[in-house]
């Protein structure tokens, strides 16, 4: 479907128009309010207000400009026979009696377009138009025939919207009873119909009669066409023909655009080409016409242009000089094979090609010339220089030089001093072979013709620029440099101290120091710390030395970072068999029966020996001494006593209290370092303490034997000086990343394990072997 053209007039506001007549005048009612009109034309009286010609020429252009399309009315006749009113009064004034009436009606028309209503109010404005006739003739009008001023036959509604279809029509017939008013018009009979109209239908015929045979009866009809260059089934599509630089189209039946031959494009404006003219190299600005773009030539513009001046070549895209075989240069126009293609060289000598379309003879000894065609032996070949006469004489050729020329072709010129063959001021001085020019400053060569450049030997060193001064030269040095020729490097390390046994290292217009290990900055006035990555673990203390650190490890631990857990049980402590079990800064002997102590060293039945026959020991002061009895003193200073150790004990509470609050305290100060040591050190290659047995080789059932017997043993290892306490009061779930070295079999996890110590507050980090069903809580 193409789409309709544009339409060259700007869409105005809809106002409902209505045309009326007053008094004989045909007008037209702009309704911007009840009763409002302007009027235009003549009529049979005067008019009641008249406006400018130009006024009056705009009204009626403006519908014509306006309107895409018109309802036309067009009334055939109008009867009433008995010339009365729709009162059944006569139109002459009479009373309403059978008697015939004495005087005709005086007939015209009002016509009201409007919107459709289901209950037609003749009241409401007329939103299409409202037409008033000037009167027309008597009781029997044959309208079509009537040739009155200011009245056309069809009557038209012009409209400049969307047609809608429907409508509404009122018809009156109406009595003019008095040329300057309209107050005393009368109706005579009043049509409504409600309808449908389609743009472009035939006339559509109606027929009204009124009061039974002897009524009034009116024929009229009806259509609705579009104006000119609008289309469709509401006049709505503007297709205006058109033939110029916007388009070039004519309008189909319905309004859509057909293009004119040789056109195309939405609004026809693309003219079609010649037929095969290439779209990419060529174009057109008419139809059957083919432009070619800068560089291709050719009916259709498919062949390339090759470069201007090209002779022996040709192209693959414009200005191309591809040159064919045998012929080479910028424009294809030298012969590389002349010496085959021309054989240019005579008495015996030998062609050689030296490209481009050039050649060279080397001629035979007794010949010369560019093509061996001269021979030595003749006058002909010219072989005196600078004007000398060739003389032949015997067959030998000899020369007879002009005065200031010698030699044996006259090649040599004779100069002297007299001359003056020095130039720019230079001097000349004879010699016993002839002169020699004796040159200024800044000029050279064999007649001083040579302007000298001092800079040309480039006497500047390290990167300066030489420029010329006077006779001589000046170099402009790089910063760091100085000397007439900068060649002296400036020592920048002259006053620079490097601290900590830093070198000063000198560099083109700066210096760096060059830091010994352990040290940096500017001035290498800076230590580095190593402690910053915090390399002590299991709460080793950090101590910062010259490029290196020293952990101080708590007891229990060694090596560089603390992360070795001393082995209390590698000198076999326990004694008369008993069983030493490894711990943090000590160790465990589990003795054989019979024995007992730390390491096994007491004897039970030694032990047991030692008791008393009551089977208990006998306490200090059981036996009392006969007769003793306490004197008043001795009351005195026990009940002294008995009041003062109370408040004793009290004191010393308070005391503990407070040292044990500042050591909990301290205390939890280093369990937080810990912690951030151990998850450092864990992140950065796992520094942390593993357990002590290997890794489970066995099938898994083994291997779940061997990790439940190991976590029994992790019960009692510590790491991170926590409270044991809290820790198991929290069962907080603790999990460790994997390592490489902690899994005993295939499908195996990894958890931390901190189990507390009986009496203690330090826990271990153990990589062992878990099911992957369960974690461990702890």
């Amino acid at each position: 479907m193409r789409r309709a053209a544009p339409s060259s007039v700007a869409a105005l506001p809809l106002a409902p128009v209505q045309t009326c007549a007053s008094n004989g005048l045909l007008c037209r009612r702009i309704l911007t309010g009840p009763g409002s009109r302007v009027c235009s034309g003549a009529g049979r009286g005067r008019a009641t207000m008249r406006a400018p010609t130009v006024l009056l020429a705009l009204l009626g252009f403006l519908p014509q400009v306006l309107s895409s399309g018109s309802f036309e009315l067009r009334i055939q006749s109008f009867t009433n026979s008995l010339g009365r009113l729709s009162s059944g009064q006569c139109c002459d004034g009479s009373s309403n009696s059978d008697a015939p009436c004495l005087a005709p009606c005086r007939t015209k028309f009002r016509v009201c377009l409007k919107i459709y209503q289901a209950n037609i109010d003749t009241t409401s404005p007329c939103t299409f138009g409202d037409i008033t006739t000037p009167v027309l003739g008597g009781n029997s009008l044959d309208v079509p025939n009537l040739n009155v001023q200011g009245f056309s036959n069809p009557i038209v509604f012009p409209f400049d919207f969307t047609w809608p279809g429907t409508f509404s029509l009122i018809v009156e017939a109406w009595h003019d009873a008095n040329e300057t008013s309209r107050s005393d018009d009368t109706l005579i009979a009043r049509m409504t119909k409600q309808s449908v109209a389609d743009v472009g239908g035939p006339w559509i015929e109606e027929d009204q009669r009124w009061g039974g045979s002897g009524g009034a009866h009116l024929r009229l009809s009806y259509r609705v066409t579009c104006a000119a260059h609008y289309y469709g089934p509401g006049c709505e599509v503007l297709c205006r023909p058109r033939d110029d630089g916007f388009g070039h189209y004519t309008c189909s039946p319905t309004g859509e655009i057909v293009c004119r031959p040789g056109w195309t494009g939405d609004y026809c404006s693309k003219p079609k080409c010649l037929p095969g003219c290439d779209a990419e190299h060529g174009h057109c600005l008419k139809p059957d016409e083919c432009l070619c773009h800068s560089g291709w030539v050719g009916e259709f513009c498919d062949q390339c242009e090759r470069h201007p001046g090209c002779v022996h070549g040709t192209c693959s895209k414009p200005w191309d000089c591809n040159c064919e075989e045998g012929w080479g240069g910028l424009f294809c126009n030298q012969d590389l094979n002349y010496c085959t293609n021309h054989r240019p060289c005579k008495n015996g000598g030998t062609c050689h090609n030296t490209g481009q379309g050039s050649y060279t003879c080397v001629c035979p000894p007794e010949y010369t010339g560019p093509n061996c065609e001269k021979s030595l032996h003749s006058c002909a070949v010219k072989p005196c220089a600078n004007g000398g006469a060739c003389v032949s004489e015997g067959g030998e050729l000899s020369c007879a030089c002009p005065s200031g020329y010698e030699g044996a072709l006259c090649e040599i010129r004779r100069q002297t001093c007299a001359d003056q063959p020095c130039r720019n001021g230079g001097t000349c001085e004879l010699r016993p072979s002839g002169y020699v020019c004796l040159c200024p400053p800044g000029f050279a060569g064999l007649d001083c013709g040579v302007e000298a450049d001092p800079c040309a030997a480039s006497p500047c060193r390290n990167g300066a620029t030489c420029n010329r001064a006077g006779d001589g030269f000046r170099c402009s040095c790089k910063p760091g440099f100085r000397g007439n020729r900068c060649e002296i490097d400036i020592d920048d390390c002259a006053g620079v101290v490097c601290e900590h046994g830093g070198t000063c290292v000198d560099l083109v217009n700066g210096q760096r120091c060059q830091c010994a290990p352990g040290f940096l900055g500017s001035r290498c006035e800076t230590r580095v710390d190593l402690c910053l990555a915090k390399p002590c673990a299991n709460g080793g203390e950090c101590h910062v030395l010259d490029n290196d650190y020293e952990c101080r490890c708590r007891p229990g631990f060694a090596g560089k970072d603390c992360s070795i857990d001393i082995d209390e049980c590698a000198s076999a402590p326990c004694r008369n068999g008993g069983t030493c079990r490894d711990r943090v800064d000590g160790y465990h002997c589990n003795c054989p029966p019979g024995w007992g102590g730390k390491s096994c060293t007491v004897s039970l039945a030694d032990f047991a020996a030692a008791k008393p026959a009551g089977g208990h020991l006998r306490r200090v002061g059981d036996e009392t001494l006969e007769g003793e009895t306490l004197s008043g003193s001795h009351v005195a200073l026990i009940a002294a006593l008995s009041a003062a150790v109370p408040a004793a004990a009290l004191a010393a509470a308070i005391a503990v209290a407070c040292i044990r609050r500042r050591r909990k305290r301290a205390q939890n100060a280093a369990d937080a370092e810990a912690r951030a040591q151990n998850t450092a050190n864990a992140g950065n290659g796992g520094r942390v303490i593993r357990n002590t047995w290997g890794k489970c080789e066995g099938p898994v059932p083994e291997c779940q034997n061997a990790h439940n017997a190991a976590a029994e043993e992790c019960k009692r290892k510590t790491l991170n000086t926590e409270s044991a306490a809290r820790l198991i009061a929290a069962l907080d779930p603790r999990l460790s990343r994997l390592s490489a070295d902690s899994a005993y079999c295939a499908n195996s996890d990894t958890s931390l394990v901190k189990r507390a110590l009986e009496g203690g507050g330090v826990y271990v980090l153990d990589d062992h072997c878990l099911p992957p069903t369960f974690a461990t809580q702890v």
